[in-house]
C-alpha cells in the first residue's frame, strides 16, 4: 500500500476506533490492552482468510480496510506495551513484522502468515483468549 493511501485510510478510521474504544464493554472487553488485542485477533483472523483466496496476491488484501485496521488497532496498542510489560519483547516482534506486511512490498503470504504468528504469540503470553474474552489459565503440571 502507498504510504500516502495507508494514512489516509488510518486517519479515516482513527475516529470510528476511538469510538468503539471509549464505548468498550459488554460484546468487548473493558481491559484496554485486551480490547485492542480483541479486535486484532479478528483483523488478523479475516486477513489470514482473504490471503487464502489468493495466495499469491496479499498485497491487494492488506492495502484494504483490513490493512489499516491491523495498524490502528497495532498502533493502540503499541502505546500500552512499555519496556515493563510482560509481552514487551514478543510485542517488538510483532511490531516489526506487523510495519514490514503493511508497509514494504513485494510482500508474501509466508510474511503475513509469520506476522499473524507473532501477535498470537503476545496474545498467549498475555494469557488472553480474545475469542472467548476469558482469561486463559495455566495448565497444572
Amino acid at each position: 500500500m502507498s504510504a500516502e493511501i495507508l494514512a489516509d485510510k488510518v486517519r479515516a478510521m482513527t475516529p470510528g476506533y476511538e469510538t468503539m474504544f471509549a464505548g468498550r464493554g459488554g460484546v468487548t472487553p473493558t481491559d484496554p490492552l485486551q480490547f485492542h488485542f480483541y479486535h486484532l485477533a479478528r483483523y488478523w483472523s479475516r486477513l489470514l482468510g482473504f490471503c487464502a483466496l489468493d495466495p499469491s496476491k496479499p498485497a491487494s488484501f492488506i492495502d484494504g480496510d483490513l490493512g489499516a485496521c491491523i495498524q490502528v488497532g497495532s498502533e493502540f496498542a503499541h502505546r500500552l506495551i512499555g519496556p515493563n510489560s510482560p509481552i514487551y519483547a514478543s510485542w517488538q516482534i510483532y511490531w516489526t513484522q506487523a510495519r514490514a506486511v503493511l508497509h514494504q512490498r513485494p510482500i508474501t503470504l509466508d510474511a503475513v502468515k509469520a506476522a499473524s504468528r507473532a501477535f498470537e504469540v503476545c496474545v498467549t503470553e498475555l494469557k488472553y483468549d480474545p475469542w472467548g474474552n476469558t482469561v486463559v489459565r495455566e495448565k497444572s503440571k
